[in-house]
């Protein structure tokens, strides 16, 4: 049976759509860096040489959020979460909460303070859940606490919130680092953790370090969660899979993992693409990383470490927060080479940002000599086909083929506008008259010269 060719865009960061191609190539995309961090630990309450960091839009507001770890302004004090806001995600203030005192005064924006578990937790993930029926649970989040490192009531919480500002924590860990013989506790799980709000099959999915693996464990009510099962697993021993991220994409689900290059002379990290097409099993499609580390003297040299959220679109573009630092992930001696052990910038970590064209996270393209492709055959749901493309110095045209790959007549090639033009959303049309799509199964055929198809969808 055909399957449902609709709004949800059909990306190409796996080729499980096409049945045939001739003279394409299919590429995988970096994101372009904003030259400088855009938002540093300056506040006096922000003095720590590490930083989690969750970065949502809330559109009901209006508001870009980003939570993240700062603390470490006294001596003998741990972490404090913060909160600022921007109106473009690029430009961030900090908002005077007045809810927890730090350095004698409560004028400052943290929303979880040193005093919550002796400032021994750090949250990647916090997210808005919109479906979320309850006011007080509108917000969620996950993350990592070293309270009683030795004993069971080390590993990942849980913390809900009705404005992302005041949060109620779970008493118990929901993943113990130890967990307690003869019980039913979940673990053990390591601190470096996400959680994904699954809104296709409405579950929550928390991403859990394992060792050396990573984890994967189902909630449908944020309460009781599945035991742990292993979804990731590294190459070699020359990486780790450090941590990652999912999201819903179209068609897709998708994520970002933060890769470990434990070679002796490396001891670096960079985001790389995660794919599934169920969301429990997941693929490393290119080995070409999304976010690469910066060169000589940049900010963010070493370690490229991702936040907990999801890319945000904005107009044309997505957004994607990492955390940069110019510091090598270099703390096991038994792991680096000593030639590298100088390379530890003593700074605070920085939140930076990358951007992406739209579904542009891969892409296939053909030259001048006229590539073509193929996909499998589709039931369209919806009036009018549209792309995302790039045919500004080419040209792209579309045909419609029956399931026999018999071509139909009025959705020829030459019956297709070329399209000459460089747009995240393209429609496409075929004939003197608005040609609405066929109800029967369909194979679309493109035929791309010089030019480059980044997605494409029904509405």
């Amino acid at each position: 049976m055909p399957e449902i060719l609709d709004q949800q865009k059909r990306l190409f960061v796996d080729m499980h759509d096409v049945d045939a191609q001739i003279s394409v190539t299919r590429d995988f995309h970096a994101a372009t860096k904003h030259p400088q961090p855009i938002l540093s630990q300056d506040a006096p309450w922000e003095c720590h040489g590490g930083m989690t960091a969750s970065v949502v839009y809330d559109a009901e507001e209006g508001l870009f959020k980003a939570w993240y770890m700062a603390g470490f302004y006294a001596e003998g004090v741990g972490h404090v979460q913060c909160l600022a806001t921007s109106t473009d995600g690029i430009r961030w203030k900090r908002p005077n909460l007045g809810q927890h005192e730090a350095m004698g005064s409560t004028q400052n924006n943290i929303v979880i303070p040193a005093t919550h578990h002796e400032g021994q937790d750090h949250w990647e993930t916090m997210l808005k859940d919109p479906a979320e029926s309850d006011p007080s649970k509108l917000y969620k989040a996950i993350g990592w606490s070293s309270f009683d490192w030795d004993g069971p009531r080390s590993g990942i919480y849980s913390a809900t919130s009705s404005d992302g500002r005041t949060w109620s924590h779970s008493a118990d860990p929901i993943f113990r680092y130890h967990p307690r013989p003869n019980t039913d506790d979940l673990g053990p799980v390591g601190d470096a953790q996400s959680l994904m709000i699954d809104r296709r099959r409405q579950r929550f999915v928390a991403f859990l370090r394992g060792t050396p693996e990573r984890l994967m464990s189902i909630s449908h009510d944020f309460v009781t969660w599945s035991r742990p099962q292993p979804f990731l697993r590294p190459l070699s021993e020359l990486e780790a899979l450090y941590n990652n991220t999912g999201f819903n994409y179209g068609a897709h689900d998708l994520g970002v993992l933060t890769h470990f290059d434990k070679r002796p002379l490396r001891q670096t990290q960079s985001l790389h693409l995660l794919s599934s097409r169920d969301g429990d099993n997941w693929d490393r499609p290119s080995p070409t990383p999304l976010i690469d580390v910066g060169d000589v003297g940049e900010w963010d040299r070493f370690q490229i470490m991702l936040t907990g959220a999801p890319p945000i679109p904005v107009g044309g573009r997505l957004f994607f927060y990492y955390r940069g630092t110019p510091r090598r992930h270099a703390k096991s001696p038994r792991e680096f080479d000593p030639r590298i052990a100088d390379d530890q910038a003593s700074g605070t970590m920085s939140i930076g940002l990358a951007t992406l064209r739209l579904d542009g996270f891969a892409s296939v393209a053909g030259s001048f000599d006229g590539g073509r492709l193929m996909t499998k055959p589709f039931v369209c749901d919806g009036t009018s086909l549209h792309l995302n493309a790039k045919a500004d110095h080419g040209q792209l045209r579309v045909a419609l083929l029956a399931e026999d790959e018999t071509p139909l007549e009025g959705y020829r090639f030459d019956d297709c506008h070329p399209i000459q033009q460089d747009s995240v959303q393209i429609p496409v049309r075929w004939g003197e008259d608005d040609h609405r799509l066929p109800n029967a199964p369909v194979r679309l055929q493109f035929e791309l010269n010089n030019a480059r198809l980044f997605a494409y969808w029904c509405v």
